[in-house]
């Protein structure tokens, strides 16, 4: 997986959503008969809000032991409005899965309402449609021609990579195309470490849920990569 490839390659299109209109009880009823752990709000088409399974645990804790009616109790005391995340956090299908991944971690997310560039809700995208892609990129199907090269996978043992950065370490001081791969490699491998250790986070981060100590580990491992490529991102906040 490329981090600069669109959204819309690894994003959901059937997004099950919820009026901004409808009873509050609908909440309730769609999380327990669907498994979604993110639900959009429209109003119409346009995304609006958003809402958890975290949002879900907060309803239930406000509802009395003696109700009788869940559903009746949240109509009568609470709306959609006032539940959802308001103003969302949202993206295009044509942004990167990059800038997606940062959303998520920048404003402590786990899932992201995909829009068109009239704000109308077309898919969604989760950190585990992310980690998916980024685990398992041979499963994406792309077709050739499409960014992605038609030679499988290379696999090589870890005593094989070693012996090759070995050589690299020395070759690369050279000034002929060997030493250029040599660098080449180099970068690569460092490059590589990045994302490993991008990725160790991320893992954790979704293991536990929204901990903060994980979840500045995971900013920090991301800025650390950014700043191999040399751009200038802003500190991500909790």
């Amino acid at each position: 997986m490329l981090a600069s490839e669109p959204v819309n390659r690894f994003m959901s299109e059937a997004v099950l959503s919820i009026d901004i209109h409808s009873p509050a009880g609908e909440i309730l009823r769609l999380f327990s008969g669907y498994p979604v752990h993110h639900l959009p709000v429209v109003d119409k088409t346009k995304v609006v809000g958003m809402l958890s399974s975290a949002d879900v645990l907060k309803l239930e804790s406000v509802i009395p032991k003696h109700a009788t009616s869940r559903e009746h109790y949240l109509n009568s005391t609470v709306n959609v409005a006032t539940i959802m995340r308001h103003p969302p956090i949202t993206i295009t299908s044509d942004q990167s899965i990059e800038r997606a991944a940062m959303l998520m971690v920048s404003h402590g997310v786990h899932g992201l309402p995909v829009t068109d560039r009239s704000e109308n809700l077309v898919g969604i995208i989760t950190t585990t449609d992310i980690m998916h892609a980024a685990l398992h990129p041979e499963r994406r199907g792309d077709a050739p021609g499409e960014g992605t090269s038609t030679m499988g996978p290379v696999h090589v043992s870890p005593a094989e990579l070693e012996h090759a950065l070995r050589t690299a370490r020395v070759a690369q001081q050279g000034s002929d195309e060997h030493a250029a791969i040599a660098r080449a490699l180099l970068h690569a491998s460092s490059r590589m470490r990045l994302l490993e250790s991008v990725l160790s986070c991320a893992d954790r981060y979704l293991r536990a849920g929204q901990d903060e100590r994980l979840h500045a580990e995971l900013s920090k491992a991301i800025e650390r990569a950014r700043a191999v490529r040399g751009e200038s991102a802003p500190p991500l906040g909790l």
